[in-house]
């Protein structure tokens, strides 16, 4: 039953989906992108970056299904996987995203269709999250760059960049904007039903011990359906990677 001060009270203000065009006032897409990699440690000591690994814990939405152990691959330019295990539940199996390339792959556990191949909007979803994993090319994996009216987020000032990706996807970004560092993503497409939303939301940038650059040690992951919340552990960059780990999940089940 809805509140008669919930019906009857302002409704909230949600801006636009798609900018059409940059906002007078505001900073040119270029200018906030710069800052950006600046603030990560410039575009040069980015692109020395080619891989990396990464330990870390994940958390379901309301702590469902408790911890996570998580483990994180990443090749430029387009390359990443994330597998998480559950030992205090080792029945439960493995969750898995992949992306080699081309093709993407999802691993759920406890579900009816235990893995599956992404297509359509997900698969360029999978295809921008492994892009953005090296963010020395955020300005070739997006184009049409605008710039939205500025926001707040947690009380914090950001701007906004939207960009198309592959296959008319599209990416808005916010920016804090006294320190440059993306706080936001909220990538979208169209689907029959309207557009279906995926946010990531990053915080605690640290550099990356010897890289001189700089990561989010905390996100959250959100989509329709679900929403996880990562904190790094342990990063190790350029480093080799066996190939098999983007291709399909090998599922591992408890005994």
């Amino acid at each position: 039953m809805p509140a008669i001060d919930t019906v009857y009270g302002t409704p909230p203000l949600e801006a636009d989906d798609i900018i059409t065009r940059s906002s007078p006032g505001e900073p040119s897409p270029d200018e906030i992108l710069d800052k950006y990699l600046q603030a990560l440690g410039g575009a040069q000591r980015l692109a020395s970056v080619t891989s990396f690994t990464a330990t870390a814990t994940s958390q379901g939405f309301r702590g469902f299904g408790g911890g996570g152990q998580v483990q994180i691959f990443a090749k430029a330019p387009d390359q990443r996987a994330t597998i998480i295990r559950f030992p205090d539940s080792p029945d439960r199996g493995e969750a898995i995203r992949t992306f080699d390339g081309r093709t993407a792959w999802v691993a759920t556990p406890l579900a009816v269709l235990r893995e599956y191949a992404l297509g359509g909007l997900e698969l360029d979803g999978a295809r921008l999250d492994a892009q953005l994993s090296f963010p020395g090319q955020i300005k070739q994996v997006l184009s049409r760059l605008r710039v939205g009216p500025p926001d707040s987020i947690e009380g914090h000032d950001v701007h906004v960049v939207q960009g198309t990706g592959s296959r008319g996807l599209v990416a808005t970004l916010y920016f804090d904007k006294e320190s440059g560092l993306l706080v936001r993503m909220v990538r979208f497409g169209s689907t029959p039903i309207g557009r279906a939303p995926s946010q990531v939301d990053y915080a605690d940038y640290r550099e990356v011990g010897g890289a001189g650059i700089k990561m989010p040690f905390r996100w959250t992951f959100g989509w329709l359906d679900g929403r996880d919340s990562f904190e790094l552990k342990d990063v190790r960059v350029n480093v080799p990677i066996d190939p098999a780990v983007f291709g399909r999940p090998v599922l591992q089940t408890g005994k």
